[in-house]
C-alpha cells in the first residue's frame, strides 16, 4: 500500500504555518480571537471539515521535567491546521471563496490575499508543512457519513423511547415500520 502525505483514511490534514509581519502580533491574535465560534464560525461554512484550528506561536517552550527553558521565535507565527474530506485543492477554494481567510492571514508577512486564487494558492503551499502524526477520529468516514449515523442514532434513540412497554409482536410491527 502507498503512503499519501497528509492523509489518513479519507482525511486530508493541512497546516500552514506563516511568519506574522512585525508589529502585527497583537492585530494577528484579536482578529483570531473576534472569530465567530462554532455553528456561526467563517469555517464552519465549509463541508467536510472535520476539525480546524487557528493560533499564535511566539515562543516554544521545553515540556521535559524542569520548564525553564523557552525559545523565542524571531516572528511570531501563524498556525493554521485543519482536517477536512477529500483533496487539497477543492478545500483551499473553498477556503479561499467561503471562509473569508484575509481576516487572520492578512496579519502574515507576504500574504497576497485571497481575491487571486493562485497566489493564494502559492502562499498556503509555500507555508504549509507535512503533517506526519495527526489525531482524526473516524479516518474512515466523511462528515457526511457521521452526520448520518449520528441522525440515525438519534432516530433509534426516539424509536426505543417510544416503543417502552411494548409487547414484542408489537415491538417487532413498530421496529419494522420505522426502519424498513
Amino acid at each position: 500500500m502507498s503512503e499519501r502525505r497528509n492523509h489518513v483514511g479519507v482525511v486530508y490534514s493541512l497546516t500552514v504555518v506563516a511568519p506574522i509581519a512585525p508589529g502585527r502580533e497583537q492585530a494577528a491574535r484579536e482578529a483570531i480571537e473576534a472569530l465567530p465560534v462554532a455553528a456561526a464560525s467563517p469555517l464552519a461554512r465549509l463541508e467536510g471539515l472535520h476539525f480546524s484550528r487557528l493560533h499564535v506561536v511566539s515562543e516554544l517552550v521545553f515540556q521535559g521535567p524542569r520548564q525553564r527553558h523557552r525559545d523565542h521565535l524571531r516572528a511570531s507565527q501563524l498556525v493554521f491546521t485543519s482536517t477536512f474530506d477529500g483533496e487539497l485543492d477543492p478545500y483551499l477554494e473553498a477556503l479561499r471563496t467561503r471562509a473569508g481567510p484575509d481576516v487572520w492571514w492578512r496579519h502574515c508577512a507576504g500574504y497576497p490575499g485571497s481575491a487571486d486564487a493562485a497566489s493564494f494558492v502559492r502562499f498556503v503551499r509555500e507555508h504549509q508543512i507535512d503533517s506526519s502524526l495527526f489525531a482524526s477520529a473516524h479516518p474512515d468516514v466523511t462528515v457526511a457519513g457521521v452526520k448520518a449515523s449520528l441522525a440515525l442514532r438519534e432516530r433509534i434513540v426516539d424509536f426505543a423511547a417510544s416503543a417502552h412497554g411494548l409487547d414484542a409482536a408489537d415491538l417487532q410491527r413498530r421496529f419494522r415500520e420505522t426502519f424498513a
